[in-house]
């Protein structure tokens, strides 16, 4: 350790500051992985998915409007108390960005795949928005497993649209994929 800084050669003081990159890594790593956003849009993700059966899927975008913005502060709410328990922040302002971006992507995406080719269509979009999303924030954050944990869901969601499955179970599908990946996140995070 350096006693008075000045003193400090190139060589200490670069060790030094290896060390500071070295620790605020693991205090990062520390603070777990980010589980919250799956669960909370997974469950959200569900709870829409009976309404898309029974509803024109345009008069889903109210609904998608409030439950998203809900969904978010939920998600704010949630990494500010975890910031003031653990004393540590992630990395989040790029992926606040990114989410504030892709969220009215999807639902224009939905609208518009919804349009062009019906329900099977719209729900694909927004799956597909989603997926990008998740594979983004997660490489911003330099955490594969985040950037992967949504595609599994979204490979069956697709598969089951293609195989003419009512589109309203793939999101089902997809959502409770994505409350499944949450929570094996956190048990992850939880072992580290």
């Amino acid at each position: 350790m350096l006693g008075n800084p000045m003193d400090a050669s190139p060589r200490q003081a670069a060790e030094a500051l290896d060390e500071v990159a070295r620790l605020r890594g693991r205090t990062r790593q520390s603070v777990g992985v980010p589980w919250f956003p799956l669960v909370c849009f997974g469950v959200l993700t569900m709870l829409s998915a009976p309404l898309l059966a029974g509803a024109d899927p345009a008069t889903l975008v109210p609904l998608w409007l409030a439950a998203g913005v809900a969904g978010m502060l939920l998600t704010r709410r949630y990494y500010r108390r975890r910031a003031r328990r653990h004393g540590v922040t992630g990395r989040g302002r790029r992926a606040w960005t990114v989410a504030a971006v892709l969220f009215p992507v999807c639902l224009i995406a939905a609208v518009a795949g919804g349009m062009a080719g019906g329900e099977a269509a719209g729900v694909l979009a927004s799956i597909a928005v989603v997926a990008a999303g998740y594979v983004t924030t997660g490489l911003l954050q330099h955490n594969s497993a985040a950037a992967l944990a949504v595609t599994p869901g979204a490979v069956l969601a697709i598969a089951l649209i293609l195989a003419n499955v009512a589109p309203w179970i793939a999101e089902l599908t997809f959502g409770a994929a994505m409350v499944a990946a949450g929570a094996s996140l956190r048990a992850a995070g939880e072992r580290l």
